[in-house]
């Protein structure tokens, strides 16, 4: 082998050594984690989220009805 052969050895061995994350990305994964083990909240239900609820419990038992009455 020549010189220039190992050089260019020595550079990929000396890349496969670099770190694959940085310090913050470790420290931002740590907060999304955090984020993720915190409670979800209730909120108050929208109008149009409660129409929509409503219309496919209706839709639903308007099925149902048609099946098991004809």
């Amino acid at each position: 082998m020549s010189d220039r052969e190992d050089a260019a050895e020595s550079d990929e061995d000396a890349a496969d050594e670099e770190w694959a994350y940085t310090l913050s990305d470790l420290e931002d994964r740590e907060a999304a984690a955090e984020e993720q083990t915190r409670p979800i909240e209730a909120d108050t239900p929208s109008l149009e989220g409660t129409v929509f609820f409503l219309l496919g419990v209706a839709f639903a038992v308007f099925v149902i009805s048609r099946l098991f009455l004809g």
